[in-house]
């Protein structure tokens, strides 16, 4: 790929083509023909960069495990059990990760997400429940304006529409219409075990349409 010049804030890769955006997301040139193939998956066609950071650029992670089978056997990096549905614009993401545990109750949700993301992903422990959502549309939307980068719920989201219409990467066990309480119970930053796999506050999450992966430190591929 060629340099971009420092105007240039955003490459979108559609096909084999790029369309070049500056920070007004006015179009900067015609559609490019690349002279490689098509790139294969989702994660590898966006690449963003702000002054905040708050965009990385997206890693497979089908070659996050094979570069790092070390940490698989160690326990390092692990894999979540695939029982997620895939929701949200951005379909690869990744980020330092930040716990919650509740129970049809999305108070501290809300207040986590309220809160600057700067990249991060809020992992929310549900207990597995699917008989209310913790999170609509409009906490989707706050979390994308608040810069963070995805949620992982171990319950339901609602809204599903205006959440699938949000620039945010977001995995649900599925939807329910029902709200939840607001009791205000619940333990954020605290361990919490999710498709057979004990997370820490400030481990890392790297998700993409393969998978989702969890691991001790920041990796690279």
């Amino acid at each position: 790929m060629q340099v971009l010049s420092n105007s240039v804030k955003l490459a979108w890769v559609v096909g084999t083509r790029m369309i070049l955006l500056n920070s007004n997301n006015q179009l900067l040139s015609s559609l490019t023909q690349f002279s490689s193939s098509p790139l294969s998956s989702l994660q590898f066609q966006l690449r963003t960069k702000s002054s905040s950071g708050r965009h990385r650029a997206a890693v497979a992670t089908a070659d996050v495990c094979d570069s790092n089978a070390a940490l698989l056997v160690n326990g390092d990096l692990r894999a979540l059990d695939p029982i997620f549905k895939i929701y949200g614009r951005r379909l690869a993401f990744s980020g330092p990760i930040v716990t919650v545990k509740v129970f049809e109750d999305n108070v501290l949700v809300r207040q986590l997400l309220e809160t600057e993301g700067n990249g991060r992903v809020l992992v929310i422990d549900g207990g597995g429940s699917t008989r209310c959502a913790l999170v609509g549309g409009n906490l989707a939307q706050w979390a994308h304006d608040m810069a963070w980068a995805g949620i992982i719920m171990n319950g339901c989201i609602r809204d599903v529409d205006e959440i699938n219409a949000c620039d945010i990467g977001v995995r649900a066990l599925g939807s329910n219409p029902l709200k939840s309480n607001k009791k205000a119970v619940g333990d954020k930053h605290v361990p919490v075990q999710i498709a057979g796999t004990l997370i820490h506050d400030g481990e890392w999450l790297y998700a993409d349409s393969d998978g989702i992966l969890i691991s001790k430190t920041e990796l690279s591929v």
